[in-house]
């Protein structure tokens, strides 16, 4: 074949058809290896899925939430097997190279951001806690229990009616506390993130250095405490049921226990560092439930590092005296178009 074209080429340039620096252009891309097509071994296809009108209404960068669907639904082995499959996203189009099974899944999950997205349905979250489980035993005849898999979570489903009436008992409570973000609107296959935080510095270490006097230094160090609540909710595509990916990230410094060390130089002093005592929470659920329910999800006894409370100075001795676990519980209220 490549001695064909390269034939044709001279021809060309002795006839004065094309020039002869044409000619070497033409050479090279003809001698150049031709890729073979994808193998669709198992009856694989390849199709687009129009997700601008997401993507406009989310904002940039917003079709990851998309890729980041599929994959949760449909697993990520589907896509990192022994036959070739292949995902990826614009701003204006999905793409996707899999068996017509599984493009019809795909589809199912596009037309779920895209069918409202002109006038998304909204969630609302609120994180709150308890100083003590006995909100419980107020709230619990209204409560109906759904699965978790976490050890020490529990979620409920609440009529919208009632979850109105109970939340305002609860609140009215004395060890009632809520974020100071107050409520978060998620759109519609948009996640809502909740956190707040802070940073303690403390001398980890202690290091030699002769060219400073007594011949040593002290070596800082940072330890972060906060907390992050992600929700991502998704309405099914006859808007009855609510499918969320829900994700809880808690630190907190109970205390700094101090160790005293022998200076490195020849200074007689010793040097007091500290050793962070962690707790660390770590939670990742995924929920169903009917779109006219509120969802309750119950944390436990968790570490509650909220920085409007624990404002004593990284200073003063008394820093982790406020230190505390509380009994913490995510509300996720759908709030949907004409359902008021």
């Amino acid at each position: 074949m490549v001695r064909r074209e390269v034939a044709i080429a001279r021809f060309l340039v002795a006839a004065g058809i094309m020039p002869f620096f044409m000619t070497v252009a033409f050479m090279t891309v003809a001698s150049l290896p031709v890729q073979g097509q994808v193998p669709a071994d198992i009856g694989q296809v390849w199709k687009t899925y129009d997700i601008a009108p997401f993507v406009q209404q989310a904002g940039a960068g917003s079709e990851r939430y998309v890729v980041d669907w599929v994959l949760q639904e449909t697993g990520y082995a589907a896509w990192h097997g022994a036959s070739p499959a292949a995902l990826s996203a614009t701003p204006e189009k999905l793409s996707c190279f899999h068996t017509p099974d599984m493009q019809a899944r795909v589809a199912e999950i596009v037309e779920r951001f895209v069918a409202v997205a002109a006038a998304p349905h909204r969630f609302n979250v609120r994180v709150i806690s308890f100083s003590s489980p006995a909100w419980r035993a107020d709230a619990r005849p209204v409560l109906q229990p759904i699965p978790a898999a976490t050890p020490g979570v529990q979620a409920w489903i609440v009529s919208r009616e009632n979850a109105a009436a109970a939340l305002a008992r609860l609140r009215a409570r004395s060890d009632f506390q809520e974020l100071p973000t107050g409520a978060v609107l998620a759109g519609n296959g948009l996640p809502a993130v909740l956190s707040g935080g802070r940073s303690l510095p403390y001398v980890q270490d202690v290091a030699p250095r002769l060219d400073v006097w007594p011949g040593w230094q002290t070596q800082s160090a940072v330890c972060d405490e906060g907390l992050t609540i992600d929700i991502h909710p998704l309405l099914s595509r006859d808007e009855t049921v609510v499918d969320a990916v829900f994700r809880c990230r808690i630190d907190q410094v109970e205390r700094l226990a101090t160790v005293s060390l022998p200076p490195p130089g020849p200074d007689g002093s010793r040097v007091q560092v500290a050793v962070p005592q962690v707790a660390a929470v770590r939670v990742g659920e995924r929920f169903r439930w009917p779109a006219s329910q509120t969802l309750v999800i119950g944390l436990g006894l968790v570490p509650w590092p909220v920085p409007a409370q624990n404002t004593v100075s990284a200073a003063s001795a008394t820093l982790f005296a406020d230190a505390k676990r509380r009994d913490v519980i995510v509300v996720v209220e759908p709030r949907l178009r004409g359902s008021f």
